[in-house]
């Protein structure tokens, strides 16, 4: 009696790209000619090509492949008993999960499998001894193609290339040469996307929350940045979320700065993705971004600042001093109860009851806030003379983080003078062009020296920066022109306000703490 062979064709890609799709055509072309050889040649058996299964764009490391499961649930339904592949590596490149199919689950559900460029055949048990073997060859090829692929994503994240398969939302992608190399470089798309991010940052920066921004998009119907991925199901269109603003204020791209790399993929085989420690980030140097890096660094600030007070809004009312009153006893937060109309130690309301309230009424605290202020201006005959207080307001923090950036930008330019120094061993540039942009390398390298040497004497100082107080100088006109205090002027002028209670007569001494030294 024949032998019956229903075949299934498998035929795979490992990317999109046009040269790479036309080759499944000719993959399968191949394929169903060796089919109608075999059949000629083995008068015996009947073969039938039951369907073609084609995964385009789908890595060998792994089985999780829309055509390789649809013909896995085909041999469990009996459909078909052999595949035909026009390699190994077609099959898989993950030795052991390739090992399982072919010598399990092949085996288990009575599966032929033929490998036509590699004369392999299970029905030939002495053919396949070296089936394991070129299993082998195929992983150590995708492994080291995953460190070639890696390296070279490195060195254009170090040259401040963007190496993503799409722009960040609000930004779209210029390309630059310089020479035959080419750099992706990040510029603001200028519609309604970069004005959607420039408000999210501004609200965030007045009280709003990640969660009240969310709500107020999609109440305006705002597409999100996942309805603009080119071929996103309509049906599947996303909303807003608390997660996808967060992103978007952590984002350094978003604030100019080139960080890349603080994700991370667990290897080539697991897609898994790591977040990335900030020390590993790769950092390709600045750009104009959608919002000022003072506007992006005040959010940085104000989002630890949340996170480690437990803020919170209700009913879309922000209440202005919840991030920065302190229980004078326990030193914990204090936050707002709308049946007090006030402030309540967190610690007292928690089960053990660690703390007293210490409860103390809104109005009373921008009571004394206001009259705090109000002291200061009396004492003097011009407002300018207030602002001289602001001499050394946030002076640490920004002299700090500018020193980083200098030191991470002279980082990049070694980085930058040892490839340029490899190119010239390996011959790759003239010596002309070696000593120009050598020139060109340590002309930027004095420049930020300099640099840094002032900003390491400004810190070491703590000398006058009047341009710190520009910052400032609209808030405290808003302040001192007798409008409402607001969470905005509080975040910006108030380093904390300690509540401290007598325990006798239960008296509230209110202790305000400036940014800045009277």
């Amino acid at each position: 009696m024949n032998k019956i062979w229903n075949i299934a064709i498998y035929a795979r890609v490992s990317t999109d790209k046009k040269e790479q799709s036309e080759s499944i055509p000719m993959q399968v072309e191949n394929l169903k000619k060796w089919i109608l050889d075999k059949s000629k040649e083995d008068v015996d058996s009947l073969y039938n090509l039951i369907d073609v299964y084609e995964d385009q764009g789908s890595s060998g490391s792994n089985f999780e492949r829309e055509s390789f499961i649809r013909m896995k649930e085909d041999i469990e339904s009996n459909k078909i008993n052999m595949i035909v592949t026009r390699d190994l590596s077609r099959f898989s490149r993950n030795y052991i999960l390739a090992g399982y199919y072919l010598e399990d689950y092949f085996k288990v559900n009575n599966i032929r499998f033929v490998s036509v460029l590699d004369s392999v055949d299970t029905e030939q048990e002495f053919d396949n001894d070296i089936i394991p073997f070129k299993n082998i060859i195929n992983e150590m090829y995708i492994k080291d193609c995953s460190k070639r692929v890696r390296s070279a994503l490195k060195t254009r994240m170090e040259r401040g290339s963007s190496i993503a398969s799409k722009p960040p939302y609000g930004y779209k992608f210029t390309e630059t040469y310089e020479g035959n190399l080419k750099t992706i470089a990040l510029d603001p798309a200028n519609d309604e996307s970069t004005e959607v991010v420039k408000d999210i940052f501004n609200k965030y920066l007045s009280g709003w929350g990640a969660g009240k921004i969310a709500s107020y998009l999609n109440k305006n119907e705002i597409e999100p940045p996942s309805n603009k991925v080119k071929n996103f199901a309509r049906k599947k269109l996303g909303k807003w979320s608390n997660n996808t603003i967060m992103s978007i204020l952590r984002n350094p791209k978003y604030g100019g700065y080139m960080v890349q790399g603080r994700y991370k993929k667990v290897s080539y085989k697991v897609k898994k993705i790591n977040v990335m420690p900030k020390e590993q980030w790769i950092y390709g140097g600045e750009f104009e971004g959608i919002v000022s890096k003072e506007i992006f660094n005040r959010t940085q600030e104000m989002i630890k600042k949340r996170s480690t007070n437990n803020y919170r809004y209700r009913n879309g009312i922000v209440h202005p001093f919840s991030t920065v009153l302190k229980c004078g006893k326990c030193s914990g937060s204090m936050t707002y109860r709308k049946s007090y109309e006030g402030y309540k130690c967190t610690n007292s309301q928690k089960g053990a009851k660690r703390c007293s309230p210490h409860s103390i009424k809104e109005s009373k605290i921008i009571e004394i806030v206001s009259n705090e202020i109000k002291n200061m201006v009396e004492q003097k005959s011009d407002k300018e003379e207030i602002y001289n207080k602001y001499n050394n307001l946030k002076l640490k923090n920004n002299v700090l983080n500018n020193l980083e950036l200098v030191e991470k930008k002279l980082k990049f330019l070694d980085n930058q003078f040892k490839k340029l120094y490899e190119d010239k061993l390996e011959e790759t540039i003239n010596e002309r062009n070696f000593k120009f942009m050598l020139n060109e390398i340590q002309i930027k390298q004095d420049k930020l020296i300099k640099k840094r040497d002032e900003l390491k004497s400004l810190n070491a100082n703590n000398g006058d920066v009047k341009e710190l107080l520009k910052k400032y100088k609209h808030e405290m006109d808003a302040l001192l022109s007798g409008k409402t205090i607001d969470r905005k002027l509080v975040e910006t002028l108030i380093d904390k306000i300690v509540i401290i209670e007598d325990e006798n007569t239960k008296e509230k001494n209110v202790q305000v703490y400036f940014k800045f030294h009277k």
